[in-house]
């Protein structure tokens, strides 16, 4: 799709990289949008990329497949998204607390009149990585009782890997075994059978069911 005097500048760039991955968007020239979905590792997403009327800003917002309907559980949710947010480099997580929207947001200055298909896809595939990676701590917090904190160390588990200690196990002391005699029974074993071994009496075999001494 080529671009025309009424469409924002480099808007092409994002429709010609579109159909270069063969992915199915509905094109909104006049408003600098394009509106498609895709599937990740662990949800399906919608996707919007913007260019600005002025074509100074590329952005990228990658929307969760769920709100936050619940209003006690969307402080507990800002707190898991502000970790997450913490050391993130680029682009943000960010939630509307009017109504439990949340998304992943990026933007990108157009510098030097500059703008290429290469350019988009990084940012691109920074930003699905990103949210594809946070969708399980979501999902551990809201339904599984997983705090924000625990929520996002596990997320972030490649990267805490040396945080993570071997919690030893208690240690097992072998019981003692019994030395065996030559004969191959045991010394206790060997006790209990002369305890209760019955003498022979006077001038008679042992017969069945008595015990040699």
């Amino acid at each position: 799709m080529s671009e025309s005097p009424e469409f924002p500048p480099f808007f092409s760039v994002l429709t010609d990289y579109l159909e270069s991955i063969n992915y199915k968007y509905t094109p909104l020239p006049q408003q600098g949008r394009v509106n498609f979905s895709v599937c990740g590792q662990h949800s399906d997403y919608r996707v919007q990329f913007f260019i600005t009327p002025a074509g100074d800003y590329f952005q990228i917002l990658i929307h969760y497949p769920f709100r936050i309907r619940d209003e006690r559980q969307r402080l507990s949710t800002a707190e898991l998204i502000t970790r997450a947010n913490y050391k993130m480099l680029l682009g943000k997580i960010e939630m509307d607390m009017a109504d439990g929207e949340i998304r992943f947001h990026v933007s990108h200055a157009i510098e030097g009149g500059v703008f290429t298909e290469e350019t988009l896809e990084k940012i691109y595939m920074i930003g699905l990585i990103t949210v594809d990676r946070y969708f399980p701590a979501f999902m551990q917090h809201l339904h599984a009782g997983y705090t924000p904190e625990d929520s996002v160390f596990h997320a972030e588990l490649d990267t805490n890997a040396e945080l993570v200690e071997d919690t030893p196990g208690p240690k097992v002391v072998p019981k003692p075994q019994h030395k065996a005699t030559e004969s191959g029974v045991g010394d206790k074993a060997l006790k209990r059978i002369r305890k209760h071994a019955r003498k022979k009496p006077p001038g008679k075999t042992s017969g069945q069911g008595e015990l040699p001494i």
